[in-house]
């Protein structure tokens, strides 16, 4: 039964196994909720997320490494040093399965190792490896050093240089960019200046085991439908030809892509930065474990491969004046090498970029340097010179710089915003504004339907039920865990669910558990001291008028801070919170969690 968790402290140097209770499972599924649940409980509040006392979990869902199609995701759950509240960063690749198949369903560690270390889990067993020779190496010759060490087949979760300088949006990858099978990333939140306050290198992982589910027929069945409906999706081959590159263009004709530090919403003569130049460049599909759609695009740079998204050519191209695919995919490079999250590092960058713009900062390089923006990336991993106040975040350098330089900070409870300018849309400004880790765009995607007239733009109507509604499917889904991309219906995960643990819900008990997970997120942000105040925007949002593309026919706008925080309050009404952004006792109560 699901819901197996290997407990490493690595003060002591022991481990354990926990079993999870069945009852908790049902409430919160697995992954980002049961990360919730557990954090919660094992936290009480006001400690360092850099501290010992901080737990590091690498959590899998009830599908993870089964037969279900895009079974390959996993999450990292942790308190964030980025913005000191709740952070689940989700990863695909083959880490999670390889974990399973090792006897596990999620991992827990805790405490401080005294020397760099780094733990090879082999088929149930633990071992304690000193990893003083691969400290301060780049993440792919870590990975293959500690693949030597092991196992040529182990999967490997490790920091790079940024990590271990406790970058506060480094990230934890796993495996990389050269292997043969997708890479994955859990890059959001700074967890890996977690695992580097831990003094942990890496964990490797080799499993040989069989996934235990409870109707495996049954399961196989729920996976050839869900096959079939991913086959049928018409937009499907689109993404697998283009992969999340497609929205490249899109984007920028709405003006919805973040330019120059989100001073614009599009880039002139960006020709370069399209899926089809792209297309022109990639090498080879990479998929996650047990994924049909195929959305990775691998290119080759200097002979070397590295996997390009919507989200790096937004953040280290448009954002920076960079408009060469070319040029973001040697950044790219970079950042995974370095092991760092290449949406906050874009957005460092351009926020550099304009204080030096600004005559704030000296010595910085312009928009559209490309060369300028790598060295910046190095110092930022290294903590040399301004990297070290910029690698505590744009929130925090911007404090330290001062002379306004909050105003153009681009960033939501200490989270750097990715790539989808809040003036030209709405609704990702309501999601922004009250996604429990910060500015993210998976929460709550509402580009689309915006784009396609579902919710009008410009307009708030609709729009907080709409958030609350996808925010509410997402959680559970990010529980499962499933693709964002995997067009499913209810129906087909709920019969997956059941096959896999037992566990029957229908979908209105599917989407309560999306909401209980959402509601203990809160809570966890308001023990931390988070309120109304910190649902919020950077005032160049409010403030100043957005130019948008040439021809569009809409005048330079900016989002009016009234309708933001009438929008702001129908979406807590719909919560059942108060006005200050806080659960009532009654929801609590009505979720089941009151205690």
């Amino acid at each position: 039964m699901f819901g197996k968790i290997l407990v490493i402290n690595l003060t002591e140097e022991t481990y354990s196994v926990h079993k999870v209770d069945f009852s908790v499972i049902r409430a919160f599924i697995g992954g980002k909720g049961l990360g919730a649940y557990l954090l919660y409980k094992t936290l009480k509040g006001g400690e360092d997320p850099l501290s010992p006392a901080n737990p590091l979990m690498f959590l899998t869902g009830p599908l993870t490494g089964t037969t279900f199609p895009t079974s390959g995701r996993s999450v990292v759950v942790s308190k964030s040093p980025l913005t000191g509240i709740f952070a689940d960063s989700h990863f695909g690749g083959y880490f999670g399965p390889e974990l399973r198949k090792a006897a596990y369903d999620g991992l827990i560690i805790t405490g401080r190792s005294k020397k760099p270390r780094y733990v090879f889990i082999n088929d149930g067993m633990v071992e304690f490896k000193d990893a003083g020779n691969i400290w301060g190496l780049p993440v792919d010759e870590t990975v293959l050093r500690v693949r030597k060490e092991t196992n040529p087949k182990a999967r490997v979760a490790c920091i790079g240089p940024a990590g271990e300088n406790l970058v506060r949006f480094a990230a934890i990858m796993m495996d990389r960019d050269g292997d043969a099978a997708r890479a994955g990333i859990a890059a959001r939140g700074g967890l890996g200046a977690v695992m580097g306050s831990k003094n942990l290198k890496a964990v490797a992982v080799k499993g040989t085991g069989k996934i235990q589910v409870v109707d495996e027929e049954g399961l196989r069945a729920a996976a050839v439908t869900a096959l079939q409906v991913i086959k049928e999706n018409t937009f499907i081959p689109t993404r697998t030809r283009f992969g999340t590159s497609y929205w490249v263009e899109p984007m920028n004709r709405h003006g919805i892509l973040p330019t120059r530090n989100f001073r614009t919403g599009f880039i002139e003569n960006a020709e370069r930065l399209y899926a089809d130049h792209l297309d022109g460049l990639a090498k080879k599909d990479v998929t996650c474990f047990n994924c049909p759609i195929r959305c990775g695009k691998k290119i080759h740079i200097e002979e070397r491969p590295v996997k390009v998204e919507y989200e790096d050519i937004a953040l280290l191209g448009s954002n920076n004046g960079i408009k060469a695919m070319e040029d973001v995919a040697k950044a790219l490079m970079l950042c995974n090498n370095l092991g760092l999250d290449a949406i906050s590092t874009g957005n460092v960058v351009g926020f550099a970029m304009e204080c030096g713009e600004k005559g704030i900062l000296k010595n910085m390089p312009g928009f559209g340097d490309a060369e300028g923006q790598r060295e910046l990336i190095r110092n930022i991993a290294c903590r040399r010179e301004i990297g070290d106040i910029l690698a505590d975040g744009v929130r925090e350098a911007a404090k330290k710089i001062g002379r306004d330089a909050e105003k153009f900070a681009m960033h939501v409870k200490g989270m750097e915003i990715p790539g989808y300018e809040p003036r030209s849309s709405w609704g990702m400004a309501l999601a922004y504004a009250t996604s429990d880790r910060g500015a993210c765009h998976q929460r709550a995607w509402t580009v689309a339907s915006e784009l396609a007239g579902h919710l009008k733009r410009f307009d708030f109507e609709g729009v907080p039920a709409f958030v609350k509604d996808v925010q509410d499917e997402r959680a559970a889904a990010y529980s499962l865990i499933v693709c964002d991309f995997a067009p499913l219906i209810m129906r087909n995960v709920s019969q997956a669910l059941k096959c896999s643990t037992g566990i029957d819900l229908n979908e209105d008990e599917y989407k309560k558990a999306g909401e209980r997970i959402w509601n203990l997120t809160r809570l966890f942000n308001a023990r931390e001291g988070m309120c109304r105040r910190d649902d919020t925007l950077p005032a160049r949002v409010f403030e100043d008028p957005l130019p948008m593309p040439l021809g569009d026919g809409i005048k330079p706008l900016s989002l009016p801070r009234d309708k933001f925080e009438q929008a702001l309050d129908e979406y807590y009404t719909l919560r059942g919170w108060d006005t200050d952004g806080i659960p009532s006792r009654e929801k609590l109560a009505e979720l089941g969690l009151d205690e």
